[in-house]
C-alpha cells in the first residue's frame, strides 16, 4: 500500500472512530440543550412514599434531602449522569415528567417530577 493510501485509511480510521465515540456517549453535536428542563425534584415512583428516593436539581448541583450531595453533573438531553460518594447515577429521560433510573444496577426504577 502506498503512503498516499495509508494516510486515506488512517484518516477514514481517525474519522469513523471520532464519530463512534460521539455516538456512544450521546455528545450533542449539532444542538444546545436547554439545562433547565432538567431543574426540579424528582420522585421514586411505585413504591411506598416513606421509602421513596428524592433528589432535586438545580442550576448548582445535585440536593438530597435539602442538602447538596454533588455539584457536578451532566445532563446530555437524555441521560442525566452525576456521581456521589462512589456511586454513579444514570437517568435516562423517558418523558419530559420521566427518568428511568439505570444505575446503581440492583433495580431499575421511573422518577415523576414534582409539579
Amino acid at each position: 500500500m502506498s503512503i498516499v493510501g495509508q494516510s486515506i485509511a488512517l484518516f477514514v480510521a481517525l474519522v469513523s472512530g471520532t464519530i463512534g465515540f460521539l455516538v456512544a456517549n450521546d455528545v450533542p453535536i449539532f444542538s444546545k440543550v436547554d439545562q433547565s428542563t432538567i431543574y426540579g425534584e424528582w420522585i421514586e415512583q411505585g413504591v411506598a412514599p416513606y421509602a421513596a428516593d428524592k433528589f432535586e436539581v438545580r442550576k448548582d448541583g445535585i440536593y438530597m434531602k435539602g442538602a447538596r450531595a454533588t455539584s457536578h453533573y451532566e445532563f446530555t438531553g437524555t441521560k442525566l449522569i452525576y456521581t456521589v460518594g462512589n456511586k454513579t447515577y444514570l437517568y435516562v429521560v423517558e418523558g419530559a415528567d420521566t427518568l428511568q433510573r439505570e444505575k446503581p444496577y440492583h433495580y431499575s426504577t421511573p422518577f415523576e417530577k414534582r409539579r
